[in-house]
C-alpha cells in the first residue's frame, strides 16, 4: 500500500510537471550538472529454462515425468532501492550509474504419484517451490532526454553486473494434483539456504524508459527497465548437493536457465552545485 500510494504521487507530480511545462515552457539548465539520489520500487522475474534436471528418471510404466511448470512472469514479484548518480554532459544526454539492491523470485510447480501394489494404496503430492535471490546490481547507461522542459521523457541503455548475495527457498504442498497449489491452504516447509546453489556473479544487458520532473532544485523520475542476463544462474557443480534438504525430502533439483526481469521504480534525486566544485579544482591549480 505505501509503495502504491507514492507512485500515486509520484504520477500526480508528473503530470502537473507537465501541465506546468507545457503552459510556460520553464527548462532547467541540466548540461555538466551532477545529480545524487535514491531509488526504489518493483520487478518482477522471468525464467529462460537451458538445461533440465531431475532426482527420479522417469520409466516407460511411470506415470511421474518430474518435469517443472513455471510460474508466469507476472507471478514472480520482488523488490529493489539503490542510489542514482548522473552526469549531465550535453543538455540531453547523460551518463547515469544505479547502483542497487534487488530480490529476485522465481516459483515452480512439480508433482508426484505412486501407487502402492502390495497395500493397494496411492500416494501423491503437488507443490509449488519458492525462490528468492537477492543481488547487487551495478548498472551503467547512457540516457537520452527528448525534451529540455522541466518535463522531460528519455530513454536510456547499457550494461550490469551483478553479484549474488543471499538465496533462500521454501516449498508449498498439498496432496491433490490439480495444478494449483494454494498456498493459504497448504503445507509450507521453513526458509531454507539456497545461496550455494546459485551463481554468485552475472551480467547483462539493460534497457529502459521514463518521464522525469525537474526543478531547480529537485527532480523526480518515474521509469521502467527490462534486464536480461547471459550468465547461467544455477551452480553447476552444487546441483546435487543437498544445501536445503529439499532433494532427499521432495525429490527437488534446479534445472540451468537464464534470468531477465522487468522493473517499476521511483527515483528521487537533487542536482549538485558544479560551480563549488569547479573552483576548488582552480584553486588547487595555483
Amino acid at each position: 500500500m505505501k509503495l502504491n500510494r507514492l507512485f500515486f504521487i509520484a504520477a500526480t507530480l508528473l503530470g502537473s510537471g507537465t501541465i506546468h511545462a507545457q503552459g510556460k515552457g520553464y527548462t532547467v539548465h541540466r548540461q555538466n550538472k551532477v545529480y545524487l539520489g535514491i531509488s526504489g520500487g518493483m520487478n518482477f522475474t522471468g525464467i529462460s529454462p537451458t538445461e533440465d534436471y531431475r532426482v527420479l528418471e522417469s520409466t516407460p510404466q511411470s506415470t511421474n515425468t518430474s518435469e517443472k511448470t513455471y510460474e508466469k512472469f507476472g507471478e514472480n514479484k520482488g523488490s529493489q532501492y539503490g542510489l542514482y548518480m548522473s552526469y549531465s554532459i550535453t543538455k540531453k544526454l547523460s551518463v547515469v550509474f544505479q547502483p542497487n539492491f534487488q530480490t529476485n523470485s522465481f516459483n515452480y510447480r512439480t508433482s508426484y504419484m505412486w501407487q502402492d501394489t502390495v497395500n493397494s494404496s496411492d500416494y501423491s503430492i503437488e507443490m509449488m517451490h519458492q525462490q528468492k535471490v537477492s543481488s547487487v546490481y551495478l548498472p551503467l547507461l547512457a540516457r537520452y532526454d527528448f525534451a529540455v522542459t522541466q518535463f522531460s521523457p528519455y530513454v536510456q541503455g547499457g550494461i550490469y553486473t551483478s553479484i549474488r548475495h543471499h538465496a533462500r527457498k521454501n516449498i508449498y504442498y498439498d496432496n491433490v494434483i490439480d495444478e494449483e497449489v494454494d498456498k493459504e491452504k497448504a503445507d509450507q516447509t521453513g526458509d531454507a539456504d539456497l545461496t550455494q546453489h546459485i551463481n554468485k556473479g552475472n551480467f547483462g544487458i539493460t534497457a529502459g524508459a521514463g518521464i522525469t520532473y525537474f526543478s531547480n532544485y529537485f527532480a523526480i523520475s518515474l521509469e521502467s527497465n527490462f534486464r536480461y542476463g547471459f550468465g547461467k544462474i544455477v551452480n553447476d557443480k552444487n546441483r546435487y548437493a543437498d544445501y536445503t534438504g529439499y532433494s532427499v525430502q521432495y525429490l527437488d533439483v534446479l534445472d540451468q536457465f537464464k534470468m531477465f526481469n522487468m522493473d517499476i521504480q521511483l527515483t528521487f534525486m537533487f542536482p549538485i552545485d558544479n560551480s563549488i566544485t569547479l573552483g576548488i579544482l582552480k584553486k588547487s591549480r595555483y
